[in-house]
């Protein structure tokens, strides 16, 4: 299996993965997480999530020094994406110590909202861009529509 081949793998993993996360996310909002197991299920999705973004990110960059690419990085999805990880870290540390819900989940869980809006955002540049670049590829330029051109004879 070659690199894009993988990387399509784990970008169709991620949006289900992804998709999952939401659904159980917005059932632990709906029910305020007052049953243990719906918990358990989003903290096992929180992972494979992390664990397939970082998948994601290794497949584009290999074994460079990812925090000090994501130092410079000016992009907002990265900046989401690592809060989002890191708050859900914390805030599973303080759930585990005493099965409570703290305010810091609760901003956990907005942040991830904004994830998700970052996700989709992300994946539809790239989905367009993709496309862009296909058609570009495949049907030859215009040439009747350049600058300075003749008008096509009839």
């Amino acid at each position: 299996m070659n690199t894009a081949s993988r990387l399509k793998l784990c970008n169709r993993s991620l949006g289900f993965v992804l998709l999952l996360t939401l659904a159980s996310a917005i059932q632990l909002e709906a029910t305020s997480g007052i049953y243990t197991w719906s918990v358990w299920v989003h903290i096992v999705l929180g992972l494979l999530l992390t664990i397939l973004s970082c998948l994601h990110i290794y497949l584009h960059y290999r074994r460079s020094n990812w925090f000090a690419r994501f130092a410079s990085n000016r992009n907002a999805l990265t900046r989401v994406l690592w809060l989002t990880a890191v708050s859900g870290i914390i805030a599973t540390g303080i759930w585990l110590d005493g099965n409570e819900h703290s305010h810091l989940g609760a901003v956990h869980g907005k942040i991830g909202f904004l994830m998700v809006i970052a996700a989709i955002i992300h994946l539809a540049r790239n989905i367009r861009k993709k496309r862009s670049s296909r058609y570009s590829s495949v049907i030859p330029p215009d040439r009747s529509t350049e600058r300075g051109s003749r008008r096509p004879l009839r």
